[in-house]
């Protein structure tokens, strides 16, 4: 009985994760007709950010809630500004530069 909760658990977990990362593409194309496809590359820097923020010494939840965001925002900010920009409504170039 455990390991089926634990299994269902870890489905649900999985659903969510593909229905926060699908979301998020359809209100990118949706509202500024770029098809976005660094969404996977984006949850990895926020791993990526979280867990170098651990071996610097911060606590699990700062790094989860406040320096994983915060990392991952700017450089979304700057790829936004420096590629994306230049690409809107152009569909095929912006799907080709992300």
């Amino acid at each position: 009985m455990d390991l089926a909760l634990v299994v269902l658990i870890q489905v649900l977990y999985a659903v969510a994760s593909l229905v926060i990362v699908s979301a998020g593409l359809v209100v990118i194309f949706g509202m500024m007709k770029v098809i976005n496809l660094a969404h996977g590359e984006f949850m990895m820097l926020g791993a990526y950010a979280v867990i170098a923020a651990l071996k610097v010494g911060i606590n699990l939840w700062i790094a989860m809630f406040v320096v994983a965001p915060i990392a991952v925002g700017l450089v979304g900010v700057v790829l936004e500004r420096l590629v994306i920009r230049r690409l809107y409504g152009r569909m095929v170039d912006t799907m080709l530069a992300t």
